[in-house]
């Protein structure tokens, strides 16, 4: 297997790091360019990193890998809301029981709702045709 050819740039700025531990981007970049260097500041972060001067976390064990786990829990905690005015699921699969009474009760609701609704049309339709004369 070939050996890995290294960058200059990445090379130059792990030397100016092993030299200075405080050495600051700015002055590093300025002396990469009198070499005709072109460096990043992302080669900067990665040289800190490699030679160990910045603390990285393993993949996957970082800030949106907890948000994500505590997310987790917490939609196992809590139940899902549902929108407005609609009642949570246990309470709709507990309402329906599936008994003979159960469904009389339902249909004689639903007659119920009916009426009202029909009642109100009523009066909309008598006020809107006194409003037109």
């Amino acid at each position: 297997m070939a050996d890995k050819k290294s960058n200059p740039a990445m090379e130059f700025l792990l030397d100016v790091l092993r030299s200075d531990k405080s050495a600051v981007y700015k002055d590093a970049a300025e002396a990469a360019a009198k070499k005709k260097l072109k460096v990043f500041p992302i080669m900067w972060g990665k040289a800190k990193v490699i030679l160990g001067h910045v603390k990285v976390a393993p993949r996957g064990q970082g800030k949106q890998a907890k948000a994500k786990a505590a997310k987790a829990k917490a939609k196992v905690a809590a139940p899902a809301k549902r929108g407005p005015g609609r009642p949570p699921k246990s309470a709709a699969a507990a309402s329906f029981a599936g008994t003979i009474d159960s469904i009389i009760a339902a249909v004689k609701s639903g007659d119920q709702a009916k009426a009202r609704y029909r009642s109100a049309l009523a009066k909309i339709q008598a006020i809107i045709a006194n409003a037109l004369g």
